[in-house]
């Protein structure tokens, strides 16, 4: 039944494709009308319109115009009327358009439709495919689904939970879940933000607030050119976090001119109000060009009382959607520096401000519960300088800075009255320094062996405390600086066996990759991570690809830095109960022993492009991760600590040194819960529940892909459906049980999918999207409830008036999400102070409608 849910997605997206006229595999005419210009802009407009890629040499291209291009042509008719006067030609090969010169081809700084140097996410070689799936998304994608910013885009990523740290996850923790900052992490296959690694441009940024995760809503959409994704382990490529996966947020290089747009749109059943206002310029100059981004966004909150699902059976007050006021702007640019150099630079800059409130019960929140007003400032600057040398090798540095800075003011009212305010500030800062090169070592009979070799140091450090501020005092419950630095060097090289006019019987192409990193830290020791990959064509449209690798996650300083506590508890709290009668102290905390997260990761991809149908895409993706020593409380229920697969966790029959010794060193000493006197000669055992390395999970699924783009008339057609299917399961600690996760509440659903299908003609663009979130099983008590899955649909109209006067340079977006106002399912709850809803898996804001409008100056 599950897999029919999809399947019926696929086959419905796949039968659109075969209902469509069949093209071959030149390209369709289409209508150009391009003034005389600059032929490099020229060349990017129409690879931009027929989504494909430029690949060229920089230096080519300098100095040399395009004729006006006006009337009906196909690409490859296009694209020669263009170079006629140059003299330069063009191979039009698979979604790309590649610049010949005169004489032998220059294989340069490859570029995309945008200039952007053409390094796919998931290799440091130019020009290199990875062999893993690799999901990308461009800004006008992005747009034409009605996403506004990033962070709403993430959320409907199959393979992402959104779970952890995001706005629409109530503060009432769920299972781990929790929103801090009102900020949105990715977290590929529910493995935690702080197992996925998000680079802007290909560098890191600072972590966000307590756990280790990025915040991807802090760069304006108007910055971006795409978005990538690769759901593989990554560690070998980039280092520490990037098990579940890497995100590569990647900046538009260059741009002409100023646009602004404003939106405005709001839920049709109250809340979420939202303001947007934007703007893009640049300029772009022969050598250079730099390119400036900002926007203003702002929006009410969404409260229980507002929603009829939560109407009665939460605290009305209770905020299911926080406030939010955020201000961010993005700076990039380049410039060339002779023929040799070029000096780049990226910088961004965030301001956010929330508000939400959480009552206990079932007055009002300033009479029993809290409220919470989260205020982020962060920033990074990242400047690069690159040299092309001779024989085609390049050589960077690259030297990053950011600064994270959130702090949060909780104000916690009983009985009517402020027992107390908390002030709680988790400062992130990131140091890093990194020296790469990259080119050619030799001819292969299918191409130029390749080798990518970089080393750097990075630092990240900590500053977190909690101040409490009591009626008559204020004191420190946490307080701590700490720091992490890691030495690394890392090498990856890329052999073309086979390919092109060396194609054999049934290999038409064969490559193979492979990596290697080293890093050393300060507090953990050392480590190498390798991967490996071959991807194997045995005829130009089918390939097959295989991945194999180690990644790493290094402890997060908020783990190492967690202030233990010591619970003096009686013996008869525990069953099995302890050897003796006597006393149990139980010390929770973070341990500094503590060692790097590990896994191992398998992926097979199965690619179709068939030739006889342009534009076809279909890909099938099988994943596995074993993932080891992952840090965690090693006790599920600390009243079941006698049992015998925790004997190691368990001191018995402590000498007074020995427990002198354990809590010497407590901030806040012991607190006896035992109902008698503290006598520390006297204790049955000391108990430690602390972070350790003890958990394993086992994580493996399916991702699969459809896609199909096509013009017919005068109309282009994109078709698109995704559906990812997630198996998970986790051991606590050895000799426990194996739990499932996957499909479990509060967890990653088993199956998310989404189809979406975009039609424009001339002035006009429409685009509908289908989403599913699947069922998972509530099994907190003895009989297991299921949580039925959630279905919604998107739609976007456009309207870009061409030509010249009153509408000229004008674009206008209506959006509507969850256009049919879904609603998510309802769970069992125990109190009016807990959402009555999952809310890391299935959204409760209903049905949004947002107008935005655009103007090109």
């Amino acid at each position: 039944m599950r897999i029919g849910k999809i399947g019926l997605l696929s086959g419905v997206a796949l039968s659109m494709c075969i209902l469509v006229p069949q093209i071959h595999a030149q390209e369709a005419p289409k209508s150009y009308d391009l003034p005389e210009q600059d032929l490099g802009d020229a060349l990017r407009a129409i690879a931009r319109m027929s989504d494909y890629q430029l690949v060229a040499d920089g230096r080519s291209l300098k100095g040399r115009r395009a004729p006006s291009l006006a009337g009906t042509y196909t690409l490859e008719d296009a694209v020669a009327a263009l170079l006629a006067p140059s003299g330069l030609t063009a191979d039009i090969g698979e979604r790309t358009i590649t610049l010949r010169g005169r004489e032998a081809p220059s294989r340069e700084a490859v570029t995309s439709a945008t200039d952007i140097e053409l390094s796919v996410t998931g290799s440091r070689i130019r020009g290199a495919k990875p062999t893993s799936p690799v999901i990308s998304a461009s800004r006008e994608k992005i747009v034409e689904l009605g996403h506004s910013d990033l962070g709403s885009f993430a959320r409907s990523i199959p393979q992402n939970y959104n779970g952890g740290q995001n706005p629409g996850v109530v503060s009432a923790r769920q299972n781990g879940s929790e929103n801090v900052t009102s900020s949105s992490a990715l977290n590929l296959r529910g493995l935690g933000a702080d197992a996925t690694l998000t680079l802007l441009n290909g560098h890191r940024l600072a972590y966000d607030a307590v756990s280790q995760g990025i915040d991807i809503s802090a760069i304006p959409l108007a910055a971006v050119e795409r978005v990538e994704i690769v759901a593989d382990g990554a560690s070998a490529l980039y280092g520490s976090d990037a098990v579940g996966g890497v995100a590569n947020i990647i900046l538009r290089r260059d741009f002409d001119g100023l646009e602004t747009s404003a939106r405005m749109g709001g839920a049709t059943d109250g809340g979420a109000f939202q303001q947007q206002y934007g703007g893009v310029t640049g300029r772009r100059w022969k050598s250079g060009g730099i390119m400036i981004a900002g926007d203003f966004a702002r929006a009410t909150d969404v409260s229980a009382g507002q929603r009829s699902y939560t109407h009665g059976a939460v605290n009305p007050e209770m905020t299911i959607l926080p406030s939010n006021k955020q201000l961010s702007a993005v700076v990039a640019g380049h410039q060339s520096l002779g023929d040799v150099m070029e000096f780049g630079f990226d910088a961004h800059y965030i301001r956010r401000k929330s508000r939400f409130s959480l009552p206990n019960g079932s007055g009002t929140n300033i009479q029993s519960g809290a409220t919470a007003s989260p205020d982020v400032e962060s920033w990074s600057i990242s400047p690069s300088l690159t040299f092309h040398l001779p024989a085609d090798w390049e050589m960077t540095a690259r030297f990053t800075r950011a600064i994270s800075d959130s702090g949060v003011k909780a104000e916690i009212f009983s009985g009517s009255s402020r027992l107390f305010v908390n002030d709680v500030r988790y400062k992130n800062d990131l140091w890093s320094a990194e020296f790469s090169s990259e080119g050619p070592l030799f001819a292969l009979p299918g191409g130029e062996a390749r080798v990518a070799l970089g080393a750097g140091l990075r630092a990240n450090g900590l500053d977190g405390s909690i101040y409490r501020t009591t009626s008559t005092a204020t004191f420190a419950i946490q307080n701590y600086t700490d720091s992490q630095t890691a030495l690394f060097a890392y090498g990856e090289m890329f052999l073309p066996l086979i390919a092109g006019a060396n194609a054999l019987p049934l290999i038409h192409a064969l490559q193979i990759t492979g990596a290697l990193r080293y890093e050393r830290y300060d507090k953990m020791g050392s480590l190498a991570t390798p991967k490996l990959g071959i991807a194997y064509q045995p005829i130009a449209d089918l390939t097959l690809k295989a991945a194999w690798g180690k990644s790493f996650k290094a402890p997060t300083l908020s783990q190492l830095n967690i202030a233990p506590q010591a619970t003096l508890y009686a013996a008869s709290r525990y069953l099995p109960a302890p050897p003796t009668n006597e006393n149990v102290l139980q010390i929770d905390g973070s341990r500094k022993a503590l060692e790097a997260e590990k896994a191992s990761t398998l992926t097979f991809t199965v690619q179709l492009e068939p030739s006889s149908i342009a534009g076809l895409k279909l890909e099938a993706s099988f994943f596995d991760v074993r993932y080891k020593n992952r840090v965690t409380y090693p006790i599920a229920s600390s009243s079941q600590a006698f049992r015998d697969e925790y004997a190691d966790l368990i001191l018995l029959n402590p000498t007074l040194d020995q427990v002198l010794a354990a809590t010497a060193s407590l901030p806040l000493g012991v607190q006896n819960l035992s109902g008698t006197a503290y006598d520390p000669a006297n204790l049955s055992a000391i108990v430690y529940t602390g972070y350790q390395n003890v958990a394993r999970q086992h994580i493996q699924g399916v991702d699969s892909s459809i896609a199909y783009a096509f013009f017919t008339g005068s109309s282009d057609f994109k078709l698109e459906a995704n559906a990812s299917y997630l198996k998970s399961d986790q051991q606590l600690s050895a000799g426990q049980p194996v739990f499932e996760q996957a499909g479990t509440l509060f967890r990653p659903p088993h199956w998310r999918g989404s189809a979406s299908a975009s039609w424009k003609r001339g002035e006009i663009s429409m685009a509908i999207a289908y989403n599913y979130l699947g069922g998972t099983k509530d099994s907190r008590t003895s009989t297991t409830y299921r949580v039925k899955a959630f279905h919604s649909a998107d739609a976007t109209i456009g309207w870009k008036p061409q030509g010249s006067g009153l509408w000229a340079g004008w674009s206008f977006l209506l959006a509507s999400q969850n256009i049919l106002n879904r609603k998510p399912s309802l769970i069992r709850t125990t109190s009016v102070a807990l959402p009555n809803y999952d809310a890391t898996n299935y959204p409760a804001i209903g049905r949004t409608i947002s107008l935005t409008l655009s103007k090109a100056w």
